[in-house]
């Protein structure tokens, strides 16, 4: 399982994209056909200066529906890779599912048979970290959960919903996490992190239906999400996360939290999900042209001493 480890805070919040493409079950991670320096990243080499890391993730229970994973420096970042030639790459390899080949009666049908009408953004999840304390990355085994907020169009009505939401289910422990007890750790800080949408994808669409905005309404939306990370670090275990997720104690714990927030939440969506880091490429190693003389000057310093010694020297004192 992938390591979970406290990240610092950065000066603004933290943005990112979760990508979903699929993914062969016998395929570790996404591979790009044109040569770049990490295979696994991609044209996202070429972009290096604009995001922080990047993850890929697996749904346990259908584990070819995958995710890609970024976090960018910062909102303008994400913007300037979308609009940029390695966008347009990088979506190319990563395919919405299996030939599209989705049943007419599956919710993803409409999504998915409008994506070569619509725009790279559609492709994109956008999330923005919403606490103000510095949160575990997500990774390893996660309880993934959505929550429709319908509310006017304005970052103040987003952030009430966030923090109402989030009030309620604030000292929520779901049956299945008590590996927590005994740690001394508060579980709500390094064990959950929340987000909320900036931009919504074709996945968002499909769980929810499409906002259909005009100028005569102010009505809007908010899709807040929740992530349940569980931590091996303190004894969590993918077993552990299985039993949990087959327990119908665990599952109905779940939903009377679920329903106390019911309004303002109107529908909600949960998810388990496996995710694990991508190492970034580092740069060779170059030594400057100074530190290369020195070591050849020093090496044929040592060179000259052992092949012609110095005779020993002896000092001679005075009784």
């Amino acid at each position: 399982m992938a390591r979970i480890k406290q990240t610092a805070r950065r000066s603004k919040p933290k943005v990112s994209t979760w990508t979903r493409f699929y993914l062969p079950v016998d395929q570790e991670r996404p591979a790009w056909a044109v040569a770049h320096k990490n295979v696994h990243h991609g044209p996202l080499n070429d972009v290096y200066n604009l995001w922080h890391g990047a993850w890929v993730g697996r749904m346990v229970e259908d584990p070819e529906q995958a995710a890609y994973i970024i976090e960018w420096v910062d909102m303008d970042c994400f913007k300037k890779f979308q609009s940029s030639p390695a966008c347009a790459e990088f979506l190319q390899n990563l395919p919405s599912n299996n030939g599209l080949q989705v049943s007419s009666e599956s919710s993803l049908a409409p999504a998915v048979s409008s994506l070569s009408l619509q725009d790279a953004s559609s492709r994109f999840l956008t999330l923005q970290e919403s606490t103000g304390l510095p949160k575990a990355d997500v990774e390893g085994r996660v309880t993934f959960n959505a929550f429709l907020v319908p509310h006017e169009r304005d970052h103040e009505t987003t952030r009430s919903a966030y923090e109402a939401l989030r009030d309620e289910l604030y000292g929520f422990e779901p049956r299945g996490f008590e590996f927590i007890e005994g740690t001394g750790l508060n579980w709500e800080q390094y064990h959950t992190t929340w987000f909320w949408t900036l931009e919504e994808d074709y996945w968002v669409q499909s769980k929810f239906g499409k906002l259909e905005q005009s100028e005569e309404t102010a009505e809007g939306r908010t899709v807040i999400c929740e992530f349940h990370l569980w931590s091996p670090g303190s004894g969590a275990s993918p077993e552990l996360e299985e039993a949990a997720a087959a327990n119908p104690e665990a599952r109905e714990s779940w939903h009377e939290a679920v329903a106390k927030v019911m309004p303002p939440v109107t529908a909600w969506v949960q998810e388990r999900w496996h995710v694990t880091p991508l190492p970034r490429y580092e740069l060779p190693y170059e030594p400057s042209k100074e530190s290369v003389e020195h070591k050849r000057k020093l090496a044929a310093l040592i060179k000259y001493h052992e092949e012609d010694p110095q005779p020993e020297v002896r000092w001679c004192g005075t009784r």
